[in-house]
């Protein structure tokens, strides 16, 4: 039986609700939670295996289940996979399509704050490293989304640049269509 998991919302809704997601709903008093998920980031991205990694490790276990072709290489940081030119496309597109997986199962909202951030920066390496959007949302909602990122107190300054070269690309080409 196949039972669909967007519960009749359309692409455009979805992605709002992504990007609402990431906000935390008392802003003033999470200084020290801005300060951990910059922390958690940071290490997400820098380290191979960082420590005690739910994250990673279900990403890895998704994309193998899955049966993808793009493994989520052990000795690479994800921030490397986000950040190089060079990253195979169909590995971006399994990051993305895990972490959108992950991102709605997870109970922590730091944990799913993460899945979601590498749900958008998969998106925004493919459009920025090799000019293909992997998602069908349109790329107004793109620009909305990836700003939204871009101004979270907690982000990385590598992956702020990777969301404003993906909100550039995504306002040039809303403005074409």
């Amino acid at each position: 039986m196949d039972k669909k998991s967007t519960y009749g919302l359309r692409l455009d809704q979805m992605a709002s609700l992504f990007a609402m997601g990431i906000d935390e709903p008392h802003a003033a008093a999470h200084k020290s939670d801005d300060h951990m998920l910059r922390d958690l980031l940071h290490e997400q991205l820098t380290c191979a295996e960082p420590k005690g990694s739910l994250l990673r490790d279900t990403l890895a276990m998704m994309m193998h289940r899955a049966n993808t072709r793009a493994n989520l290489p052990r000795e690479r940081p994800l921030g490397d996979i986000l950040l190089q030119p060079h990253s195979d496309v169909k590995l971006l597109e399994a990051i993305k399509d895990s972490s959108k997986t992950l991102s709605v199962t997870l109970e922590s909202q730091t944990e799913t704050a993460l899945a979601r951030t590498l749900y958008f920066a998969a998106i925004a390496a493919a459009l920025v490293h090799h000019d293909v959007k992997i998602t069908q949302n349109s790329y107004a909602v793109l620009a909305e989304a990836v700003a939204s990122l871009q101004a979270k107190p907690w982000m990385t300054a590598e992956l702020a640049e990777l969301f404003a070269q993906a909100q550039e690309i995504c306002r040039r080409r809303s403005n074409e269509t």
